[in-house]
């Protein structure tokens, strides 16, 4: 996997107006290593090898009355 660029204040603003929030520049040094951490433990979930697991889409859950 390639190393995630780090936060900067331009992926801020995006990631801001895609939420619909407003963000005031003097917020983004306190809020850079928070998205950092944030982008880090999104990036765990794609490290781990699903070999042969099926995708969600073929899950079917029967209960005991099925």
């Amino acid at each position: 996997m390639a190393h995630r660029t780090p936060t900067d204040p331009d992926l801020l603003t995006a990631a801001a107006r895609l939420a619909g929030v407003h963000i005031a520049p003097a917020r983004y040094a306190q809020l850079m290593p928070a998205m950092n951490d944030f982008y880090q433990l999104l990036d765990t979930l794609h490290r781990g090898d699903l070999g042969e697991t099926p995708p969600a889409i073929a899950f079917r859950a029967h209960g005991p009355e099925n």
